[in-house]
Parts: C-alpha cells; structure tokens; sequence
C-alpha cells in the first residue's frame, strides 16, 4: 500500500510540475508578432489642424524589437511645418526609428514620458528618462515623445491625456 501512495504521490507531484512549466513557458513567450499603435493631442495653436502625434507598426521576436516604421501618413501633424528647426527631425526620424531595434519590450515600456494636461511631451529638460534612453533626436525632444508614447500604445501600454493629480 505504501508503494501505490508514494508512487501515486510522484505522480500527482510530476503533473504538477509539468503543468506548471507548461504555463511558465506561455505566459513567457510574451511578445512576438506585428502591432500598431498611436499616440495624438489636439493642435494648440491650431485646433481645427490635425492633431499632433504618430502612428507605428512595430515588429516584436521573443520580446526584442526588431523594427519600428512611421505609418501616420496624413492621420496627424508629425512636426509643424513653421518650426525652424523641422530638419532636426526629417533628417534623424529613420535613424531614431532603427535605434529601437534590440530594445526589449520591458526597457521601452518602462520609459516614463512627461505629460503635460493637453499630452504635449515635456521638452528634454523635463524628461529626463528620453535623454538618457537616447531615443530622442536633439532639439525634437516633443516629436521624439510621441514616438515613445505611439511605440509604448503599440505595446499595449495607455497614456491618459488630461490626468492631472492634485493635492488635497
């Protein structure tokens, strides 16, 4: 009797860790596949324009970015055609797309991104965490924020615009 309990025992014991291996390996196998995603805010200084913002399609295998494309066509204004420093960005938009390539999808999601109450990304003073990333084309600290933020909803990360937290 004492072997049918022990073997008995062994086995309840090895189904429960194959069981547990077996759902350890999916929830583990995490991202992989293709995903798009947005990030927008109304124009400030022209509210019947298109909003600011982007739209991504970003490809992901075994929770590493593999590429990162702007698919935001006419959806959103990308960079305001009066801004003096434009260039910046329509030159460097392709580089900063390829430096997401080998991020893990952890390290992006964890990048915080400042806010302020319309959505517009705080400038590079104020978001540190962008420098340091260096996920950001110098003097397009915004356009490199709604990057983020596109990458990060593509992700499945959401960013509530007009959350502001106040004191009691």
């Amino acid at each position: 009797m004492k072997k049918i309990i022990k073997g008995l025992s062994i086995l309840v014991a090895s189904t429960a860790l194959c069981a547990g291996v077996a759902m350890a390996t999916a929830c583990d196998s995490g991202y992989n596949g293709t995903y798009e995603g947005e990030y927008h805010y109304p124009n400030a200084w022209a509210p019947t324009a298109p909003h600011y913002g982007m739209k991504v399609r970003v490809t992901v295998e075994n929770n590493i970015i593999t590429k990162v494309e702007d698919i935001t066509k006419d959806a959103y204004t990308v960079v305001s055609s009066g801004w003096e420093d434009k260039n910046t960005w329509i030159t460097y938009e392709s580089l900063l797309l390829q430096k997401y390539e080998g991020w893990s999808v952890a390290d992006v999601l964890a990048i915080k991104v400042y806010i302020d109450e319309n959505g517009q990304p705080y400038g590079k003073g104020d978001n540190a965490a962008l420098l340091e990333s260096d996920l950001l084309i110098p003097n397009a600290t915004q356009g490199s924020g709604r990057l983020i933020l596109a990458v990060q909803d593509a992700l499945g990360k959401k960013t509530q615009i007009g959350r502001i937290e106040t004191a009691e």
